[in-house]
């Protein structure tokens, strides 16, 4: 993971990457290759135990998250990203040591730790580099270079679509939020205009904007200011497509990338595949426990 850092928070230079069955022989490291560390540097907090107890992958990443020029370099979806990281993977460990596997299906070994009340993690290999803790789940990792410019977005699993119900029972009977918003998302680097907790985000109109599906066929869009846009929406007959049609507007068609119970990711068809979104079930929190799925 040092590596990883250290390589993407200096301009973004090497190719690291994700999951791979070719890799799969290195998931499990030879007992000589427990790092021997401090007994005060071990963590056992609720949050190492969900940080030690999976194998992590990049689902997206992105650069100059913090500025309004935030761009997408990796999603595990995409077929032309800025960097490759399909092979790269992450274990933390429960002594301290933690391994990865780089972009040449090497293991890479070092240790880590958190600092500041479990709200920073440091990893330590060929450098010392420290990361603010964005979001840590059972599934999900996400974490900001510190002083640096990259936001990585891990997971222990990627999200699929659930093909035992209908679109529309996946849709309906729910409120949706958007937990991020694409614009170029063909292009290798796309713009990232909007992202939960993310500051300068360049598209605020889907700011608190809640949207619902109904089982018969209508839409509600409601927004941060109270305003609702009535429309109807319906899926083609293979559910790989969605049409909405705002009530006085024209319509979008968009396919449909990812859609479970719980996640709905979209990539509009109607303008070139410009726009792509990722909505989330809305919580009344605002915190990210209903983020992650």
């Amino acid at each position: 993971m040092n590596k990883l850092f250290s390589l993407l928070s200096l301009c973004v230079v090497a190719l690291l990457a994700l999951t791979s069955s070719s890799c799969e022989k290195d998931e499990n490291p030879n007992p000589g290759d427990t790092v021997v560390i401090p007994v005060d540097t071990i963590v056992l907090s609720a949050k190492g135990k969900i940080l030690t107890d999976t194998i992590w992958r990049y689902y997206e990443y992105y650069n100059n998250f913090q500025t309004s020029g935030s761009t997408l370099i990796w999603k595990s979806n995409r077929s032309v990203n800025t960097l490759d990281l399909h092979l790269n993977k992450v274990k933390f460990n429960k002594d301290g040591s933690y391994w990865e596997i780089t972009e040449k299906g090497d293991s890479l070994k070092g240790t880590w730790h958190f600092t500041n009340n479990e709200t920073q993690i440091v990893v330590n290999s060929t450098s010392t580099f420290t990361s603010d803790i964005r979001v840590l789940t059972a599934n999900q990792f996400e974490w900001e270079v510190v002083n640096g410019t990259t936001y990585g977005v891990m997971m222990k699993h990627f999200p699929e679509s659930d093909k035992t119900k209908t679109a529309t029972q996946l849709l309906s009977g729910k409120k949706w939020k958007y937990e991020t918003y694409f614009y170029n998302f063909p292009q290798a680097s796309a713009d990232l205009v909007w992202r939960i907790g993310k500051p300068n985000n360049t598209f605020t109109a889907v700011d608190q904007l809640t949207v619902e599906y109904k089982a018969d066929g209508t839409s509600v869009e409601t927004y941060k200011d109270g305003s609702v846009v009535y429309g109807t929406w319906f899926v083609n007959s293979d559910a790989t497509r969605i049409t909405v049609t705002p009530n006085g507007g024209m319509s979008f068609v968009a396919d449909i990338k990812v859609l479970n119970g719980k996640r709905f990711e979209w990539n509009r068809v109607d303008q070139n595949y410009y726009y792509y979104g990722e909505q989330i079930l809305a919580d009344t929190t605002g915190g990210s426990s209903a983020r992650r799925q």
